[in-house]
């Protein structure tokens, strides 16, 4: 019996950790004598994951959020870590969700010195606090980086690292039927402009980006009276969602991931996408999906006081969205901080909206952005199954 444990700490870790469980039970060729534990979500639960705790505490973003929720957060760390310490996986994979895992790979291989620790999906090191490269190179035993930049960077510190690609290079694109059919169940005529609103997936930053999203929704639907605002949210923001569009006097289509499958969830989403005719997004791999997507994109993002002090203090990058960064442009306009608001994103949006052409360069750049994250290799979870497989030797 393989017993492997797993930390994920939001949506998009579980979906990693899910289909990395899965590459992992065909390319070792022994799904049944694998015994999958840890901190995962439902997606990953139906791959036979066993969750010994919840990961919704850990999907916070900023440093107050992991002020107000330490104690919390080292109960859980400790609890994780003394698992671990009693139950003896082979393996221990963390993936993203850095704040956590950092600290747990460093809690256990405090006290278990022996302990294989592997790291996918690289922090944010080459923008700031490139201090957790000493974490990575002394805790980690093997790194899974999904940015095709990171493996340079960190060869810089002697770190090796294993780039896999991205998941959002095999998304697969709806099929025209889907479309139609999304329209149809909406009564979206064809001529009907689509806005998609992408708040964030964490509580935190939907609070601080969606009512940008709204004021700036209430100029836009001054200026084009037919126009329609999509919002798809996952299961851990659609209650907070609710409560903040209740009263405010726009009309907004909500997708609500509670009231459906995962599957038709990122369904539904894609049919979304390719009928969009502009997205307002916070900055994050939600970007890097309405790149593969080639929807036109304002991105955002907006921060506790704090975290806008420390970040222009030691942030090292010149741009907050992954197109930007990979294809070193500054195509996809973005908002940050104090300039993060509903006047520059209502300009920006007129400009998309009334010309076509203007967003002739962003498109550009999001299709080269996918191509540079393993567009037409192989499946990154398939990549970062036979990584695992190779350096821990484990035919």
């Amino acid at each position: 019996m393989l017993k492997i444990f797993i930390s994920v700490g939001e949506h998009s870790g579980d979906l990693l950790g899910a289909r990395l469980m899965k590459s992992l039970k065909d390319e070792l060729d022994a799904g049944h004598n694998i015994d999958f534990q840890g901190v995962g979500g439902p997606l990953m639960e139906r791959e036979g994951f066993k969750s010994i705790f919840n990961f919704s505490l850990l999907s916070i973003m900023g440093i107050k959020d992991i002020l107000i929720n330490f104690f919390p957060i080292l109960k859980i760390l400790r609890q994780a870590c003394n698992y671990n310490l009693a139950w003896k996986p082979d393996i221990i994979i963390t993936i993203d969700a850095p704040e956590f895992n950092l600290r747990l790979a460093s809690m256990i291989k405090n006290k278990w010195k022996n302990a294989k620790i592997v790291h996918y999906v690289v922090p944010s090191v080459w923008a700031w606090r490139q201090g957790r490269t000493k974490i990575l190179k002394k805790d980690f035993d093997h790194i899974l980086s999904i940015l095709p930049f990171e493996n340079e960077f960190l060869k810089s510190f002697g770190i090796k690292c294993d780039f896999v690609g991205h998941p959002i290079s095999t998304n697969v694109l709806p099929k025209t039927r889907d479309v139609i059919s999304f329209k149809r169940e909406l009564s979206i005529k064809e001529s009907t402009k689509i806005v998609t609103l992408l708040p964030g997936s964490r509580i935190s930053e939907l609070k601080r980006m969606l009512p940008v999203f709204i004021e700036t929704a209430k100029l836009l639907a001054k200026k084009f009276p037919d126009i329609i605002f999509i919002c798809p949210t996952p299961k851990l923001v659609s209650k907070q969602f609710k409560k903040l569009v209740s009263g405010k006097n726009i009309a907004i289509k909500h997708i609500d991931a509670e009231k459906i499958s995962s599957e038709q969830f990122e369904k539904t989403k894609n049919s979304l996408y390719a009928c969009s005719d502009l997205a307002l997004a916070t900055s994050g791999t939600v970007v890097l999906e309405l790149a593969k997507a080639s929807v036109p994109m304002i991105v955002g993002y907006r921060a506790g006081f704090l975290t806008q002090f420390i970040y222009r203090l030691f942030v090292k990058v010149s741009s907050a969205n992954l197109v930007n960064l990979i294809t070193k442009s500054d195509n996809i306009p973005e908002f940050l901080f104090f300039r993060c608001n509903s006047k520059n994103f209502y300009d920006e949006a007129i400009k998309i909206l009334e010309k076509k052409r203007y967003s002739e360069a962003q498109l550009i750049s999001s299709k080269e952005a996918i191509r540079e994250l393993g567009y037409g290799s192989k499946d990154p979870s398939i990549r970062a199954a036979k990584s695992i497989k190779t350096y821990f030797k484990l035919d």
